[in-house]
């Protein structure tokens, strides 16, 4: 039940990719999370949010219209 509430605080987190992969690794509340881009075309520099997630990933959607200066930003070191 832990890693369940540890993930669905992540849903509509967003972060900058570092990549142009359509999976990727992020850190949020400093635990690791692997994302699968399941909406838009990954490029390095894009904004990511997190939309869903599964037993074992997060799954996230190209959303260009967020900021760093979001409430829900999140820095992908």
């Amino acid at each position: 039940m832990s890693g369940e509430y540890q993930m669905r605080k992540t849903i509509g987190k967003c972060f900058r990719s570092s990549t142009d992969n359509f999976n990727g690794v992020i850190r949020i509340y400093g635990s690791p999370y692997m994302y699968r881009v399941i909406n838009g075309i990954p490029e390095k520099g894009a904004m990511l949010e997190v939309v869903d997630f599964s037993s074992t990933e997060l799954f996230v959607t190209v959303n260009n219209y967020l900021f760093e200066s979001d409430v829900n930003y999140v820095d992908n070191p």
